[in-house]
Formats: C-alpha cells, structure tokens, sequence
C-alpha cells in the first residue's frame, strides 16, 4: 500500500473461527466545496450563437419571396429574399373569403335532428314539418350546401315516419281500450 487513500482497508475474518463484528468506518463530512454562483447572472444575457441557417419551406409557392410587395426597394440581381420567421405574416398567405350562406340548409338539418329525436317522445310531427318545408326551400336556393339540406330532409322524412307510426299505434292502443265493456261493467 504505498498509496495514501481515504478509504480504510477491509478488515479480514481470522482463519479457523467465528467472524467478530466488525464496526463501520466514521463518515467524514466531505471538504467545503468552492461557493456556488448566483442563481441568476448579474451581467446581461448573451444571446446564443446560431445553430444553422434555416432552410427553405417545401411548401412555399415557387418564387412566392423572389420579389418584394410594391413600394418597397427591389432587391440586388442574384439576391433570394429569405422567408418570413415563423409566426410573421408573409406575403403568399391571401385572406380566404367567405363562403355563401347556408342558413336554410342548417336550420332543415337541425330542425331534422331534433324531430327525430322528439318523435320518440310523441312531439316530433311539427318539427319534422318544418324540416321537410325547410329541405326542400333550399334545395332551390342554396344548392351548394347540398350536405346540409339533405340530412334535412332525411331526418325529417325518417321523423315524419316515426311520429306517424307512434300516432297510429297510440290511436289504436286508446280505441282498443274504451272499446271494450267488460271494465265498466255497461
């Protein structure tokens, strides 16, 4: 052992007998380590240096950043105006307008949905009227939102069903029931 560690040698157990107990090593506090730094630097912060440069978007139209907007200064011969940072409004992006409007075809379809629904609960004929009256007007005005008016008139073609057929078997079900004489004793 011409080392000089910290570490205690293992003691061995004597040959031939029962092993002693053998007592722990004291744990010493290890030695002051050098003072911690601030939790927050006291200087300003230095920015990061660049990872890479950044590549061209894939999906950007061909030559969509080739030329500024009018009004602003042309660009040298040669020179690739580089795309937006992300988050920035760049100028291939053009506001959508909006589409037509298809209040019939939503109110029939709605109005479809809730017939059926309520025709279980015996109050879906009107609804369903309204739904067919509705599908068919915008069948005629908004045939574009063709989706809309037809789930419209399905739903309240399939409620009109149901609400009859509930009406029939409530009506036979009443008339089967004060026909007969035999509970009144007549």
């Amino acid at each position: 052992m011409a080392e000089n560690n910290d570490i205690p040698p293992i003691p061995l157990p004597p040959s031939g007998g029962a092993v002693p107990p053998v007592e722990p090593a004291p744990v010493t506090p290890p030695a002051a380590a050098a003072p911690t730094p601030p939790a927050f630097p006291t200087g300003a912060p230095q920015p990061l240096p660049p990872v890479a440069a950044p590549r061209p978007d894939p999906y950007a139209q061909p030559g969509a950043y080739a030329a500024p907007p009018p009004g602003y200064a042309q660009p040298q011969p040669g020179y690739q105006q580089a795309p937006p940072a992300y988050g920035q409004p760049g100028y291939a992006y053009q506001p959508v307008a909006a589409g037509p409007a298809q209040g019939l075809s939503l109110a029939s379809m709605i109005t479809g949905i809730a017939a059926v629904l309520l025709s279980f609960a015996g109050f879906g004929f009107l609804p369903a009227v309204a739904a067919v009256i509705l599908g068919h007007i915008a069948q005629r005005r908004q045939p574009y939102a063709r989706a809309l008016w037809i789930t419209g008139l399905i739903t309240g073609y399939v409620a009109l069903g149901i609400s009859l057929i509930t009406g029939i078997v409530a009506l036979v079900f009443f008339i089967a029931a004060f026909s007969s004489s035999g509970y009144y004793g007549y």
